[in-house]
Order: C-alpha cells, then sequence, then structure tokens
C-alpha cells in the first residue's frame, strides 16, 4: 500500500472520462494538496485490476460514455463487492436526491457535485477518510498495543 510511512503519499484513484477533468483533479491531489499519488482511469471497469495496489481513496464519476444505463453507481456496487474498505466519493454532475440516497446506501462515503466549490469538498472528504483512519489505527493500537 502507497500510504504505509507517514511520509508516503496517499494513493487516489479518480475515475473519470473526461480527460480535462481527470488532468484537474490529478493536478489540484498531488500539485496543489500535494499528499497524494493519482492515478487516473477513463473508465471504472478499469479499475479492478489494480485494487491490490489498496488505494486511499477513489474518486468516482456518474455517467460514462452514451449508455445511461453503465452509472458509476453499476461499478460501486462492484467495487464494494471486490472491497468494501476502500472509501468511495461519487462525485457527478448529477444533483438528484434518489442518486444520492442509492449512493450513500451502497456505501459511498461522499456525494459530490461538481461544481466551483467541488475541489473544496473533495479536500474535506479525503480529510474525513484521513482522520477516521488515523483515529481507527490509534485505537488498533491502544487496543492491541501494537503500531
Amino acid at each position: 500500500m502507497y500510504d504505509t510511512p507517514a511520509t508516503m503519499k496517499k494513493l487516489v484513484y479518480i475515475v473519470e472520462d473526461n480527460p480535462v477533468q481527470q488532468k484537474l483533479l490529478q493536478v489540484h491531489f498531488e500539485e496543489r494538496l500535494g499528499n497524494y499519488t493519482v492515478r487516473t482511469f477513463p473508465h471504472p471497469k478499469e479499475i479492478f485490476d489494480h485494487l491490490e495496489e489498496k488505494p486511499f481513496a477513489v474518486v468516482l464519476d456518474h455517467f460514462f460514455g452514451e449508455d445511461k444505463n453503465e452509472t458509476g453507481l453499476v461499478y460501486l456496487r462492484q467495487l464494494k463487492k471486490a472491497d468494501d474498505s476502500i472509501p468511495v466519493i461519487y462525485y457527478t454532475t448529477l444533483n438528484d436526491a434518489a442518486v444520492r440516497a442509492e449512493v450513500m446506501k451502497l456505501g459511498a462515503v461522499e456525494y459530490i457535485i461538481k461544481d466551483s466549490a467541488s475541489l473544496v469538498r473533495l479536500r474535506t472528504a479525503l480529510d474525513r477518510i484521513h482522520e477516521k483512519a488515523s483515529r481507527k489505527k490509534g485505537f488498533i493500537q491502544r487496543l492491541f498495543g501494537k503500531s
């Protein structure tokens, strides 16, 4: 896993079919925030061969290509079935309460609508994931006396 030592960068998968959005997110995470390494994927089916890398988080887009039945919901279900421990941030232009409810029910940690403040919300979501992981690690250390 990429984030075992405290000094190493955390690996984040960005699953986004728009190459401009991919690059924007990659630059934001790697250069602006600085503590992440990003792997981009234009389609979610491509990440399943790489899950052994144990990404810190996955940012998953909602729409992929022309097939409106092939949404991020399909791949969120598959991802959670493959490895429920990987936090997923659902990142979409869709402001739909029913989809949001389904996404959260399926186990995403956050539902973020793409807009002018979405990069800030992505950072906040990643900070929350980091805090939760730190609390869990601290609890395990206290419980079992291990580092």
